[in-house]
């Protein structure tokens, strides 16, 4: 793919992750009136879900008919050129009120994200990457925190389908090391502060490609280390991740056993 048709595909998916984060946005501000359904144990969807997902897709099927399209709403398949699509990200915070969540898209190329965008619409940031290209918060550059482990942070993610011992386990092994942690509800806006340096580090025991694909690649792009999901696993399924700032690189592969690296310009 040439770089004029990645140009326009930055482009347009920038102006779509903003306009379904200000959709979702608009949503947020009326929460007791939006129908909540249960996908499973504590794993909740409601009409700004769906209707977010489907405002982006049909934006990117109107400009790009020939590419994939994966969303966690209305599901999809593997293509050689694929969207992989998360409306909310942290749906759970965004139904309580909480204000970190995220929206978020990645193009991928084999299976490889060549471009990703997460947006907190609460704070209006939008954290976007290009392989090779490094990564931007509203256009400024970031890079990956460079706090030495003693003071690091690192984000995890829990839901009802990971094992809890395991989860327990990768908690023990943090506190033994005297790293700290939080779990915030969004892997998604997590790994973009990974990316700008508010945290060193994000794990993820299980979780979707949609979840996290364009924040691995945020990670990489600014200076980082992060999982290649499509090693080892299909962007179908679910998998354990990790991403870190080169401080934290070794400790984390060591925890999670999770090989992780560095992204390639190009």
């Amino acid at each position: 793919m040439n770089d004029a048709d990645l140009d326009a595909r930055f482009a347009v998916a920038e102006e779509a992750v903003r306009a379904a984060g200000q959709l979702a946005l608009e949503y947020s501000r009326r929460l007791g009136e939006l129908e909540i359904e249960h996908k499973g144990l504590q794993d909740l969807v409601s009409v700004a879900d769906r209707e977010c997902e489907r405002q982006i897709r049909q934006r990117l099927t109107r400009e790009f008919p020939e590419d994939g399209l994966l969303g966690e709403e209305e599901g999809g398949d593997v293509a050689e050129r694929l969207w992989v699509i998360d409306p909310i990200d942290g749906t759970a915070n965004f139904l309580r009120g909480m204000p970190y969540w995220s929206v978020v898209l990645a193009f991928a190329v084999d299976s490889e994200p060549i471009l990703g965008f997460t947006y907190d619409p609460v704070h209006d940031e939008l954290f976007t990457a290009r392989r090779g290209r490094g990564t931007r918060r509203n256009g400024a550059t970031v890079r990956v925190s460079e706090r030495a482990p003693s003071d690091a942070c690192v984000g995890l993610s829990y839901s009802f389908k990971m094992d809890s011992q395991a989860y327990q386990t990768l908690i023990s092994d943090l506190l033994q090391q005297k790293l700290d942690h939080r779990r915030m509800g969004s892997s998604a806006l997590s790994l973009a502060h990974v990316a700008d340096g508010r945290l060193e580090a994000l794990v993820c025991l299980s979780c979707n490609s949609w979840d996290v694909l364009s924040g691995l690649l945020l990670v990489q792009e600014a200076g980082g280390f992060a999982t290649n999901y499509a090693e080892g696993a299909s962007l179908l399924e679910r998998r354990a991740v990790a991403a870190a700032a080169p401080s934290l690189h070794a400790e984390v592969e060591r925890i999670t056993g999770l090989a992780l690296r560095a992204a390639v310009p190009r």
